[in-house]
């Protein structure tokens, strides 16, 4: 494997990591003991999010946070027997929620998804799979006066960073979706939206192509590290070692203990979301729509319709509360005034670090390492642009970007300085 690039993880920032490398001339082993896909990639709503711009730890998000958590139907909940293992990470989360690190968190992520859907058009069309992509808008509904001022502010933020978007009224949101059986308040089209078809079909597309075209897919864990100075010579799997010219780091929750094994501190916590299925046309819904105050999203797909949202934390490690996928279909029974029935549920865990920045760059003290991860909400939108910027980094070139906001190293500067 001498002059290989290692890409540790198969989901799918990973498999755009190898495509990406694998295209600018690199020889390129993919890691994962997962099927690619099989995890967290395969479940997401399906969105490349180019509105995403705000990071979700900031104060209105703490401010709403208690009345959430006291909603039986609410998007948040707290597992309280996860709590002493989650409380470091809340606490780093209540600092980054300090408006000035907001405010720069949204300029970074604002630079970073500049790109983000001509990166996905152009990895797509490279590997043949366009027909996977769709540029059909998105809409979201306000339901209240007060879901809709949070909008209207949230509006001003977003215009002042550069996104397109066109506020819609009660009777304008009706129009996009007739069979809704409530009155919104308010509502917001993104014309410029795009969202994927089947974000498994996707990943493993992608990685098939991968190996058609050479790559090498080793079904194993990266267990370990040979170090030679300041560089990974080889890594470890059950199988024996692998020699390595560079490491891409970029293995979802797993990346926090191999970063541990190499001096890396990546605090991420397991954010778990829960999707159901409907059948294909079990609702009329025309384009991928978000329910603000629900904290939940519908996308059609080409296999059905995907009701997608919430967030759980302090689960890690415990069983799948399939309720809270059962309460997405309840919130549609609402808004609809119909007895759907789900096909099917499922439950990921994404990763996520406490100030909902990707972890994205070079690591500190590590010459040939790459890290990208942590991508909480975004690893679907962020994949293709984070791919190109570590084929870059690879390559010792200019990412085209400044990448400071995502160091991999930007917490282990923090605890030195707090200590």
């Amino acid at each position: 494997m001498a002059d290989a690039v290692a890409v540790i993880g198969a989901g799918v920032l990973g498999v755009a990591c190898a495509r990406a490398l694998q295209r600018a001339g690199r020889r390129v082993v993919l890691f994962d003991p997962e099927p690619p896909g099989a995890l967290c990639s395969s479940g997401n709503a399906g969105h490349i999010a180019l509105d995403h711009v705000r990071p979700l730890a900031r104060p209105d998000v703490l401010a709403a946070a208690p009345r959430m958590l006291t909603d039986p139907l609410g998007p948040l909940i707290l597992r309280w027997r996860g709590l002493p293992a989650l409380s470091p990470w809340l606490a780093r989360f209540a600092l980054a929620a300090r408006p000035m690190r907001v405010s720069a968190g949204t300029a970074a992520l604002t630079a970073l998804l500049a790109t983000a859907l001509q990166d996905w058009q152009a990895e797509l069309l490279a590997s043949g799979l366009s027909a996977m992509l769709r540029q059909e808008g998105a809409l979201n509904v306000m339901e209240t006066p007060a879901g809709a001022a949070a909008a209207a502010a949230e509006g001003r933020i977003l215009a002042a960073h550069g996104m397109t978007f066109q506020d819609l009224t009660a009777a304008e949101v009706m129009q996009h979706l007739p069979a809704l059986a409530i009155t919104p308040a308010s509502g917001r089209l993104y014309p410029q939206a795009a969202h994927v078809v089947d974000p498994f079909r996707l990943v493993q597309a992608l990685a098939d192509r991968f190996a058609a075209d050479g790559g090498e897919i080793v079904p194993a864990p990266v267990t370990g590290f040979q170090r030679d100075g300041a560089q990974i010579a080889a890594l470890a799997t059950p199988h024996g070692e692998h020699p390595v010219d560079a490491v891409v780091l970029t293995a979802g929750l797993a990346s926090a203990a191999l970063g541990r094994q190499l001096g890396v501190s990546l605090p991420l916590t397991a954010e778990r979301g829960y999707h159901a299925m409907l059948a294909i046309g079990a609702l009329p819904v025309p384009l991928p729509t978000t329910f603000n105050e629900r904290g939940f999203v519908l996308t059609p797909m080409e296999h059905g319709i995907r009701l997608a949202g919430t967030v759980e934390l302090g689960a890690a490690g415990r069983a799948p509360d399939w309720a809270r996928a059962d309460i997405l279909a309840a919130h549609v029974r609402q808004l609809f005034a119909t007895q759907i029935e789900t096909t099917s549920r499922w439950q990921g865990d994404r990763p996520t670090l406490p100030d909902y920045l990707p972890a994205l760059g070079r690591a500190p003290g590590i010459a040939n390492l790459v890290v990208a991860a942590g991508h909480q909400h975004l690893g679907l939108t962020l994949a293709a642009v984070s791919a190109r910027i570590v084929a870059a980094l690879v390559a010792d070139e200019p990412p085209g970007i400044d990448l400071h906001p995502f160091d991999p190293g930007r917490f282990m500067r923090r605890v030195a300085h707090s200590a």
